[in-house]
């Protein structure tokens, strides 16, 4: 099993899962993929008057929930999809990365699950989301030196016990998406009060997204692995 989801982080409330795509061809996002983000940020500036309605989404609302349940507060630490759609209703478009994180923020803004991507050829499987002990290595995304990490939240942790990515907030640099990637392990995060069908849809959109912008094949099926 290259996926695991602990049983501390069920009772959470946490739902999540894992895609792997191999041959991916990671660059500039093309025009196509980029006009197509501009127009969904369009869309979310019309459906919601203002960032309190974000705020409001009840997919997000589910999302702060869990945040507090761990010790953090989701006024100064938003969740990634909140993020997402303040973003794209602040600037009108979303930020420009790659092919292969632009698409999956597509995915992300549209499905309102939280969506990140890790190097498959970096990390050492199988990688876990867990509670945090407080003694694994994370060295954040921009940075070169580790960070200590908080006992009691979340994270996806990798075999060497490397955090992949703290709560779903904060990423890891030495795992990131760039255009030397090849081979991509999706992460796909819900919550239990998501509605039923809402991995499936993520799933697809994710899928169908990134084999389009980035070509390669997926691998894994949308279903959530526990332990």
């Amino acid at each position: 099993m290259d996926f695991i989801v602990s049983a501390d982080c069920l009772r959470l409330g946490l739902r999540a899962g894992a895609v792997v795509f191999r041959n991916l061809h990671v660059g500039e996002a093309s025009a196509a993929l980029r006009a197509e983000i501009a127009a969904e940020a369009a869309a979310t500036v019309r459906r919601y008057a203002d960032p309190g309605q974000i705020r409001s989404i009840p997919e997000v609302v589910h999302f702060q929930n869990i945040l507090r349940k761990v010790g953090v507060n989701p006024r100064k630490e938003q969740p990634s999809v909140e993020r997402l759609l303040a973003l794209a209703h602040k600037r009108g478009d979303l930020p420009a990365i790659n092919s292969l994180v632009d698409a999956y923020n597509l995915a992300s803004v549209r499905s309102l699950c939280s969506m990140g991507a890790h190097d498959l050829d970096e990390i050492a499987l199988p990688v876990s989301l867990r509670l945090l002990t407080g003694s694994e290595s994370f060295t954040p995304l921009g940075r070169t030196s580790t960070v200590s990490v908080v006992r009691g939240e979340y994270g996806y942790v990798d075999a060497q016990e490397r955090v992949l990515c703290r709560l779903d907030l904060l990423q890891a640099d030495f795992s990131k998406v760039t255009h030397a990637t090849r081979n991509a392990l999706l992460i796909i995060e819900g919550t239990a009060e998501h509605p039923a069908q809402a991995f499936e849809r993520a799933f697809t959109a994710a899928v169908d997204l990134i084999t389009l912008h980035c070509g390669g094949t997926a691998e894994s099926s949308p279903a959530t692995a526990s332990r």
